[in-house]
């Protein structure tokens, strides 16, 4: 009896070793033929075609993820990826943490199934323009002016875009408001930025506020039509705004718009910069989300030749500069390239 035991116990042990290995690498692949959405800009957009080219990248290296690439934009691409209405997308860091929490007026409620799977992809910069006559270099000085009563006219971002809260939240740090600038006597232009560019020239408006990636074409087309200056924004500004809305750290180093970027910047201006993030839907199965991460950071010299916004990507820091939480198959991801502990 002893002997038989022995023997079932060796062919069983023989049978179990020659299974295959199961391993780590293995666990986390793509066995079956998948097809998600991947929810972008503007047909023909940069967006649009930064996200299309990268799919069809992910298609190549595994061919049983296949993402299909449709319409969208900033404001609506988290509610759309929360809601399973997409699986992943393009976001906005500020735009992404006010669709999470269902931050006033741009979200009714709260959108907490959307997650992230890295950034940076393009960054978007503050840019306060003066005219230079007005010697108004920085935002405290601004906000001096309004709160003495005294009289600005103003170009701001159009209502309903999420470029105005943003802006708002910005004056409500320095204490001041658009309602604070009317009371006061002043001007406020809600425009798009084309027309921002023609209020200014024509000396309607002697201050804008726009975000954009740099340079950006309007504030060029603004210096080289009359002597402006950046004006700059405090360190403790760019902390407030980085904590309450997930726009970049100041020790990101992206926190400032280069000297020499516009005509007559002869420094560089500090101000708050967000940056486009990749964002998933929580439900995603972990090792999709590890696939196309690991695809994105693994191929990063095919991945920068695609679009030159994707050049802001890092492997190394792609898991810190955003704004919503990590989906658990990318934290997998980072955690097992030894670029997150």
């Amino acid at each position: 009896m002893k002997k038989a035991i022995i023997c079932l116990l060796t062919l069983l042990m023989a049978a179990f070793l020659s299974l295959p290995a199961v391993t780590m690498a293995d666990a986390n692949k793509v066995t079956k033929s998948t097809t998600m959405t991947w929810v972008a800009g503007g047909v023909g957009g940069g967006w649009y075609v930064q996200a299309g080219g990268i799919a069809r990248m992910i298609a190549e290296k595994e061919p049983n993820l296949i993402l299909k690439v449709v319409p969208g934009g900033g404001v609506v691409n988290p509610v759309r990826v929360s809601r399973h209405k997409d699986d992943l997308g393009w976001g906005i860091t500020f735009v992404d943490k006010m669709a999470f929490k269902g931050l006033a007026p741009v979200y009714k409620k709260a959108n907490p199934d959307v997650r992230s799977l890295g950034g940076i992809f393009g960054i978007y910069h503050i840019h306060v323009l003066g005219a230079k006559d007005k010697g108004i270099t920085s935002m405290d000085q601004l906000a001096e002016m309004v709160k003495a009563g005294k009289k600005i006219h103003l170009a701001a971002p159009m209502k309903g875009t999420s470029d105005l809260p943003l802006m708002n939240t910005i004056l409500d740090f320095y204490g001041i408001s658009l309602e604070d600038i009317k009371k006061a006597g002043g001007k406020v232009f809600h425009a798009v930025y084309s027309d921002m560019v023609n209020l200014y020239k024509d000396k309607h408006v002697d201050f804008v506020f726009t975000h954009l990636g740099l340079p950006g074409a309007a504030i060029t087309e603004m210096t080289v039509s009359r002597d402006s200056s950046l004006v700059s924004l405090s360190d403790a500004c760019i902390d407030h705004l980085n904590k309450a809305l997930g726009t970049l750290s100041r020790d990101s180093g992206r926190s400032i718009i280069p000297k020499g970027t516009y005509k007559g910047q002869e420094a560089d201006v500090p101000t708050v910069v967000s940056a486009g993030e990749l964002i998933i839907n929580k439900d995603v199965p972990d090792n999709i989300a590890y696939t196309i991460i690991k695809i994105i950071c693994e191929n990063t010299d095919e991945l920068y030749t695609i679009n030159p916004a994707n050049k802001n990507f890092k492997p190394e820091t792609g898991w810190k500069n955003v704004a919503l939480p990590l989906h658990p198959g990318a934290e997998k991801y980072y955690k097992d390239a030894g670029h997150m502990k």
